[in-house]
C-alpha cells in the first residue's frame, strides 16, 4: 500500500508527519487478502507514546506470527493532524496498509492509563465508528475490544466496548482472533461472536450484565442477562514467561520515541506487597526468564534494531532472583557491542551499587529513589518495606561514589496522612543534601537533589481501594505547605497536576454512569487529558454538571464526591467486583486493616502472605 497524494499533501502541513507514515524497519507486511481476519492494535495516544509500549511489540509480534491473522497499528493524530483529517474527510487508518479503521475485523485497544479515554472516542469517531456500542448493533462495523491495566475496572468504558480482555493478553489475545475468523467463515451475526469468545478466559461482554443502583447511588445489584456471562471473570494468565514468544524484531521508528531503545523484560509480577500498588496486586505471581533466555533475547533484538541501549523491563529490576549474575553478563555483551545498559527501578542496595560500579563508564548523572512517604509511621502503613536509613545509607554510598543528582519520588494524600508526614519530606531532602556537604565539603560541587510529588490516587484490586481520595483543596494545600520548607538549596521541587488526579480516580473507580461524563467531555472537546498543555479542567467540570441529573444527583459536586472524596464501605459492591484478579478481596480488607494499624506484611518471598493467588497458579515462591 502506498501514501495516496492527497495524504502526501496532508502530511506536508502537519508537525512529524513520520508519525503517519509507517514503514519502519521490522515492520510486518502482509497480503490482506491471505488472511482470515484483520485486527488493529489501537493505542489512544500519538506515535512517540505508542511505539515505547513493549506490550504493543510483544502482541504485535504474536499475531502476525500466526497465517491467519494481520496485526496492523492504530495511533491517535496530533490535533493539527485530525483537524486536517477532519476538514478533508479522511478517516483514521492503520500504519501498516493505509486502510481506514471502519474496514478492519477487530480494533482493540490498550488501557494503560485513565486520562487517555476521550481520545478513544475520538479515534472510534474519526474512524467513522459510532462511539457508543448499542449504536454499531446491525452495521458492518468492527468488533470493538480493550485490554491492559485499567480494563481491571471496565465499567466506565461498559458503554463503548463489546468486550475487554482481562490479564494477559499473549494467548488470550490470538484465541480470540481465531475464533472471529472462525465465526466470520461460518457467517455468524455479532450476538454468536460474543457468545463465542466469552468462553476464552478473561474475556467480559459487558451487555451480558445490567447494573441496578440504589437510592444512596450505591450499587444495589448485578444482573447476568445471558447464561455465557460468568459470575466473575477471571483473568487471563501466562503461566509459563520462559518459553512465552518475545519480539526480537521489533519495530524500529523513524523518529525519536519516548524509550527509543531494545527491551526485554526479565520478570513479570512483584512480591513486595505496596498497598497502594494495582500493579503488585494483578500481575501476581512472579514469573521469571532465565539468564540465558534473558541473553539470548537481548542480543537478538540488538541485532536486529541496531539500538545502542538497551534496557531491562520488570516492576523492580533489581528483585529478580539472579540479578547480579545476570546484570552483569549483560553489561560484559553490552560492553563488547558498544551498547548501554540501562536498569531502572533498582533496590538501592549493596548489590545493586555493586552492579552499577562494573558498568563500565557508568555515567553517573542521577539515581532515583521511591521513599513513598516521609515518615515511617506512613511507610509502614502503605507497607513500603525501606527506612531512613536504607535511603540515607544509599544516598551516602551514591554521593561517595560520584553521583551528583538523586531524585525522590512520594506521594501525598495517602490513607493516615498527616502534615508530619509531609514535613518528613522535607527532612530526607535536607538530610540528603547535609550528607552531599559532609562528604564533599561545604561547597558540595554540583550535587542536587528533585523532589517529586505525585497525588495519591486509589485503585481497584488494592488494600486502599475503599479509601476516599484527597479534594482538590486538600491536594493544593499540601502543595503550599510543601513548598517552604523545600526552599532548600540544591533542591528542587516538583508536584503532580491536582485536577488530572481526581478525574484520574474518578475513572480508575467509575461505574457505567462514568460513561456519560466521558462523552459529553469528548463532544465538549477534551482530547490527550494527560497532557497538561490540552487537558480542559473547565470542559470537565461542565460535563459533570450536564451529566449529573440524569445519573440521579443533585449536581457535578455531589457526583464528583460520590466517586472520589468519600470512603467506600467493606460491604458495598463495587463496580470491579465483576473481576477476579486471584487476589482475594478479604486479603485485600485484611491489609487494610493493618494499614489502618500501621502493621508491615513481609515480602511474599519470605513466606506466603495468604492473598490467595497459589488457588489459582502455583507462584514461585513457597507459598501455603
Amino acid at each position: 500500500m502506498r501514501i495516496d497524494k492527497e495524504l502526501e499533501s496532508i502530511l506536508k502541513r502537519v508537525e512529524k508527519p513520520a508519525r503517519y507514515i509507517g514503514g519502519e524497519v521490522n515492520m510486518i507486511r502482509k497480503n490482506p487478502d491471505d488472511v482470515s481476519v484483520r485486527i488493529g492494535f489501537a493505542f489512544p495516544d500519538t506515535y512517540e507514546i505508542a511505539m515505547s509500549y513493549m506490550g504493543m511489540q510483544i502482541l504485535y509480534n504474536i499475531l502476525n506470527n500466526n497465517d491467519r491473522i494481520y496485526c496492523e497499528r492504530v495511533f491517535a493524530p496530533a490535533s493539527d493532524m485530525e483537524k486536517i483529517m477532519r476538514e478533508k474527510g479522511r478517516k483514521l487508518y492503520s500504519l501498516e496498509t493505509f486502510t481506514p479503521i471502519d474496514q478492519l475485523d477487530i480494533l482493540g485497544f490498550t488501557l494503560q492509563y485513565e486520562m487517555s479515554y476521550t481520545n478513544i472516542l475520538n479515534m472510534l469517531d474519526l474512524g467513522g465508528i459510532p462511539v457508543k456500542r448499542l449504536d454499531r448493533i446491525g452495521g458492518n462495523y468492527p468488533l470493538i475490544i480493550a485490554g491492559g491495566p485499567c480494563a481491571f475496572n471496565p465499567e466506565p468504558l461498559a458503554d463503548f466496548f463489546d468486550a475487554f480482555l482481562i490479564g494477559d493478553g499473549e494467548e488470550t489475545l490470538e484465541k480470540l482472533c481465531i475464533a472471529f475468523a472462525d465465526a466470520k467463515s461460518e457467517s455468524l451475526d455479532r450476538e454468536a461472536i460474543l457468545d463465542k469468545i466469552s468462553g476464552i478466559d478473561g474475556v467480559y461482554i459487558p451487555e451480558y450484565y445490567q447494573i441496578e443502583y440504589g437510592e444512596n447511588h450505591e450499587i444495589l445489584k448485578v444482573n447476568r442477562l445471558n447464561d455465557c456471562g460468568p459470575e466473575t471473570v477471571t483473568r487471563a494468565i501466562v503461566k509459563d514467561i520462559e518459553n512465552a514468544v518475545f519480539p526480537v524484531n521489533s519495530i524500529v521508528p523513524f523518529i525519536d520515541t519516548v524509550h527509543d531503545r531494545a527491551v526485554v523484560e526479565t520478570f513479570r509480577g512483584c512480591t513486595r506487597g505496596c498497598r497502594f500498588c494495582q500493579a503488585g496486586m494483578i500481575y501476581r505471581p512472579v514469573r521469571e526468564r532465565t539468564p540465558e533466555t534473558i541473553e539470548k533475547l537481548a542480543m537478538e533484538q540488538l541485532a536486529n534494531t541496531g539500538h545502542e541501549e538497551l534496557s531491562l523491563l520488570s516492576l523492580s529490576t533489581s528483585d529478580y532472583s539472579q540479578f547480579e549474575p545476570m546484570a552483569t553478563g549483560l553489561m560484559g555483551l553490552c560492553r563488547k557491542q558498544n551498547v548501554s545498559l540501562s536498569l531502572p527501578s533498582l533496590r538501592l542496595d549493596s548489590i545493586s551499587f555493586r552492579v552499577l560500579e562494573e558498568i563500565q563508564g557508568y555515567r553517573k548523572t542521577g539515581l532515583t529513589f521511591a521513599p513513598e512517604a516521609g515518615t515511617q509511621r506512613l511507610r509502614d502503613v502503605i507497607n513500603k518495606n525501606i527506612t531512613e536509613e536504607d535511603i540515607l545509607t544509599a544516598s551516602r554510598k551514591a554521593v561517595e561514589l560520584g553521583w551528583e543528582h538523586i531524585k525522590l519520588y512520594f506521594m501525598i494524600g495517602l490513607p493516615t496522612e498527616t502534615y508530619e508526614d509531609l514535613d518528613g519530606i522535607a527532612d530526607i531532602a535536607r538530610k540528603i543534601m547535609d550528607i552531599n556537604y559532609e562528604v564533599r565539603g561545604k561547597r558540595g560541587g554540583r550535587f542536587r537533589v528533585t523532589v517529586s510529588v505525585s497525588n495519591f490516587v486509589p485503585k481497584p484490586h488494592t488494600p486502599f481501594q475503599w479509601e476516599a481520595q484527597n479534594s482538590p483543596e486538600e491536594f493544593i494545600e499540601k502543595h503550599k505547605y510543601l513548598s517552604p520548607k523545600l526552599r532548600i538549596k540544591g533542591v528542587t521541587f516538583n508536584y503532580h497536576e491536582t485536577a488530572t488526579s481526581n478525574l484520574e480516580a474518578v475513572f480508575a473507580r467509575g461505574d457505567r454512569r462514568c460513561g456519560s461524563i466521558l462523552e459529553k467531555a469528548w463532544e465538549l472537546g477534551c482530547r490527550f487529558d494527560g497532557w497538561t498543555e490540552h487537558f480542559k479542567p473547565e470542559l470537565w467540570k461542565k460535563a459533570f454538571e450536564c451529566c449529573a441529573s440524569e445519573a440521579g444527583f443533585i449536581s457535578g459536586e455531589e457526583m464528583a464526591h460520590f466517586y472520589n472524596f468519600r470512603e467506600r464501605s467493606a460491604d458495598e459492591i463495587l463496580p470491579w467486583d465483576i473481576i477476579n484478579p486471584f487476589v482475594e478481596k478479604e486479603y485485600f480488607l485484611s491489609e487494610r486493616s493493618k494499614a489502618i494499624k500501621s502493621e508491615t506484611t513481609n515480602d511474599c518471598r519470605d513466606g506466603c502472605t495468604g492473598c490467595g493467588v497459589n488457588k489459582y497458579t502455583n507462584c514461585f515462591v513457597n507459598c501455603k
